[in-house]
């Protein structure tokens, strides 16, 4: 079955340069692109109702309209598992507060793009569990 990987960012840049870097570790995905919280809950939803949720999400912490915990809790609510946050901006509270809307790891885009794909394709194929300083209970 295809891998429906939603990525929720307002820089339509970062869509695309994850899509390039995906397909250098995945074959067999579908990448789904929201630019607003409200835009990623609408097409969570319709993923929902066709059978089939998203499988992973790369969650933009800081956006406008809807900030990524407060979407990340509704898709949690909605059922959607595997969120984890993609930001550039993080702390402490920020991870205790991703922890209880239900996010599951943070991946910092620090890290370059390509690094960040390679360890999303690798959760997707569930070879490789988030680090642990980035893994949440």
């Amino acid at each position: 079955m295809t891998l429906r990987i939603l990525i929720v960012d307002d820089e339509p840049a970062i869509h695309e340069v994850m899509d390039s870097y995906l397909r250098k570790f995945l074959d067999d995905y579908e990448l789904i692109t929201a630019t607003t919280g409200t835009q990623a809950v609408e097409k969570a939803g319709l993923c929902i109702s066709q059978g089939h949720p998203p499988d992973f999400v790369l969650m933009d912490l800081k956006m406008p309209e809807m900030n990524g915990l407060e979407c990340t809790r509704i898709l949690t609510e909605m059922g959607v598992n595997n969120i984890h946050l993609l930001t550039a901006y993080f702390d402490m509270e920020s991870l205790k507060q991703a922890v209880e809307v239900g996010a599951k790891g943070v991946l910092k885009k620090s890290e370059g793009f390509a690094s960040v794909a390679r360890k999303v394709a690798n959760m997707v194929r569930g070879t490789q569990e988030p680090a642990p300083q980035t893994k949440f209970p």
